[in-house]
């Protein structure tokens, strides 16, 4: 079982993600693990931009060939599958989704939330002014978003491409990981 989240901003997704590999018995894969064990399995070089949520050359990202485009396009599931091999976890982030599409037994995860509530989180969680919450979740979700294109060639956040879409803003951590669960209960296992 892969449960994939991808998340807005401020969205609680490392404490949901942390919290549902805790609840399943399973591995969670984060951004630190992935670096972590990318580079130590000495496949870091090959992916280093994928692994440090960049497009590979962010100036020509939108004037790339074709065949750019397609080694693109192989690359979450090629430095995924490096990483996390056939283990049963959760991963955040890093087009899990894209790199899963298809799988029996993968669940796709988008969280999103009220964007007063995602401020609030990053001025408590970053310690950071309002200010600084704003301008934080605006560029990483901007850079997201540039991200999970460039690599997918999809939207990032359009429901069409998870499985499920949580307004956490209204569930909460604790109900965001049993709706999940829920949901896999239901109609994965």
């Amino acid at each position: 079982m892969i449960i994939t989240i991808a998340r807005e901003c401020g969205c609680y997704g490392d404490e949901i993600g942390a919290e549902l590999a805790k609840r399943l018995g399973v591995l969670l894969f984060d951004k630190k693990k992935i670096l972590e064990l990318a580079k130590e399995k000495g496949v870091y070089d090959q992916f280093p931009f994928f692994y440090k949520e960049r497009q590979s050359n962010m100036l020509l990202s939108s004037i790339v060939e074709e065949e750019q485009l397609g080694i693109a396009r192989q690359t979450p599931r090629k430095a995924l599958d490096a990483v996390v091999g056939d283990h049963s976890c959760v991963i955040l982030g890093r087009c899990g989704g894209y790199a899963y599409e298809g799988e029996p037994h993968v669940v796709r995860v988008f969280l999103s939330g009220k964007r007063e509530n995602r401020i609030t989180h990053l001025m408590e969680k970053h310690r950071v002014s309002r200010n600084e919450a704003i301008a934080t979740m605006d560029q990483t979700d901007n850079r997201r978003r540039t991200y999970y294109r460039y690599y997918t060639g999809q939207e990032w956040g359009y429901a069409n491409n998870y499985d499920l879409c949580i307004n956490v803003s209204d569930l909460g951590i604790g109900g965001t990981v049993e709706m999940i669960i829920h949901y896999i209960e239901q109609y994965k296992e």
